[in-house]
């Protein structure tokens, strides 16, 4: 048999990997991401997709593969592909079609959300929960349906409608890369809207696509449930690394994959090189948990706000770590404390930092028409909920989670209980003008409030708070140097050019 790989996204880019693998009639897509820098070429947050044309607009951008029958057909509006004629035909009945997903950022998922409802995806429990829970607790829409879909029907000049609130949700199929236990699959399969959900819960992934043998390799990344995977083909063993680092709690994990990749004698080597071209030295997320500590204990009696990414909950453990060490609580927002609950039923660590009712609460934000999913929150954190009179009253106790997004919230708070107080921000610098111009609205924001940032990601002065996801390029050259794959194909970074000039550090590997 003839070993296929067609990289249709992630290349020369930073994301958006849509890596096709084919042998024989099975066909495993390697992530289905969306690709950022694309999009905003094209759309921000007032300028979207249409949702009553679907797939239309993707496509007509170049946006998505031209490939009838991989999409959903409830997506598809008239005259689709006699518009935009298709590079080829995918017929999910001629033979299995999977999708590997080897973590829940959306660069890597994104655009799952658009493939047949029928394709399976392969995922880590704790991605699987993560994509659950981000579906549920978002906006909506159509490109936000990665875990169950709202079907959509075409109604006059071709128009797509979503059925309306007496049609249940379907689940899409998830293999999940561990066992399934019977409190994961209530949770599935309760959605908290009226509406419920039709369709198989999670099954265990039986370890092979039709005769393809599939091994998942867990990785170190800024994200619960990161894997990369090696498939057996025909040709010799085929490795994705996804995204991966060595600095973080798991880098040992990483470690591990580089000598076990070591004496696989790959024959196709899939390397992510997000920071190919970057040679500073990485922040460690112990660092950044020093630093952290240190800058709260000298806020001593003051409020400290803590602003990391959604889902970074390595960064969540590490201020829950310090709020203990400090006698401080951590109050996270709603949203997060819903995630904590759902990935305490696949990860023992979730449960204790859920358990923990002396150092972690909920911030009760002020919220008029709260969603159902919000409102058992409140009720199951009642005991651990503390809006803005009890943060004001001892703003020394607390650790407050926020961000720009949130910012409004501490406009509930007097002057007096914010003056003196800290803001750490403990997230990446700004990659593009969006970016930029967001983190100088954020330092307005911040300044108007009294606060003082720290961990600003452009003052050269300031304590490191951020720890990168992602190896720099001397690690990765090393991990390819130790793997030597005989084929080297870089994925995920804008650089790719950058392993030519590393080509001599890497004997023996065709790139």
């Amino acid at each position: 048999m003839t070993l296929g790989l067609t990289c249709y996204g992630g290349v020369k880019e930073i994301g958006g990997n849509k890596i096709l693998l084919e042998e024989g009639r099975v066909r495993l897509w390697l992530d289905f991401g969306t690709p950022f820098a694309r999009h905003k070429q094209y759309f921000n947050e007032y300028l979207n997709p249409r949702p009553a044309r679907g797939l239309w607009d993707l496509v007509a951008l170049g946006l998505l593969p031209l490939l009838r029958g991989l999409y959903r057909q409830d997506l598809e509006p008239e005259e689709l592909w006699e518009r935009f004629p298709p590079a080829r035909d995918v017929d999910p009945s001629e033979g299995p079609v999977f999708v590997l997903l080897t973590h829940a950022h959306l660069d890597h998922l994104g655009d799952a959300a658009l493939l047949n409802a029928e394709i399976p995806i392969v995922a880590t429990p704790e991605s699987g929960v993560i994509a659950r829970v981000m579906q549920i607790t978002g906006q909506g829409g159509f490109l936000q349906e990665w875990s169950y879909c709202n079907e959509r029907v075409p109604e006059k000049a071709g128009l797509l409608k979503a059925q309306g609130p007496r049609q249940p949700y379907r689940n899409r199929p998830f293999y999940l890369l561990d066992e399934v236990g019977q409190e994961l699959v209530q949770w599935w399969q309760q959605l908290p809207a009226s509406r419920g959900v039709e369709g198989e819960p999670p099954q265990p992934f039986p370890g092979r696509v039709g005769h393809l043998v599939v091994h998942r390799w867990p990785v170190d990344h800024s994200i619960p449930g990161a894997a990369a995977y090696v498939i057996e083909t025909s040709a010799g063993p085929v490795a994705y690394t996804g995204d991966l680092r060595f600095h973080g709690r798991l880098g040992e994990a990483t470690r591990k994959v580089a000598e076990a990749w070591a004496r696989m004698d790959l024959a196709v080597l899939l390397c992510e090189g997000t920071r190919l071209g970057d040679s500073s030295p990485p922040v460690g997320e112990d660092e950044v948990r020093e630093n952290a500590l240190d800058l709260t204990r000298a806020a001593a009696g003051r409020l400290v706000v803590a602003d990391f990414a959604a889902r970074n909950l390595e960064r969540l453990q590490t201020f829950l770590e310090v709020a203990r060490e400090t006698g401080r609580r951590l109050l996270v927002q709603p949203k997060d404390a819903y995630l904590l609950e759902a990935l305490a039923l696949v990860s023992p660590g979730f449960r204790h930092a859920v358990a923990d009712e002396d150092h972690l609460g909920v911030y009760d934000d002020v919220k008029s028409q709260p969603r159902r999913w919000e409102q058992d929150v409140r009720e199951r954190w009642q005991k651990r909920l503390l809006g803005p009179k009890a943060v004001a009253r001892n703003p020394g106790d607390y650790i407050l989670c926020c961000s720009l997004w949130d910012m409004n919230d501490l406009l509930d708070l007097p002057r007096e209980s914010l003056a003196g107080g800290v803001y750490l921000y403990a997230n990446s610098k700004a990659y593009d003008e969006e970016q930029a111009v967001d983190l100088e609205r954020l330092r307005q924001w911040v300044k108007h409030l009294g606060l003082r940032l720290e961990g600003d990601p452009e003052d050269a002065e300031a304590k490191r708070l951020h720890a990168s996801g992602h190896a720099p390029e001397e690690e990765l050259v090393e991990f390819v140097r130790e793997v030597q794959p005989r084929r080297l194909v870089p994925v995920h970074t804008e650089h790719p050019h950058r392993w030519r000039s590393c080509k001599e550090l890497c004997v023996g590997v065709c790139v």
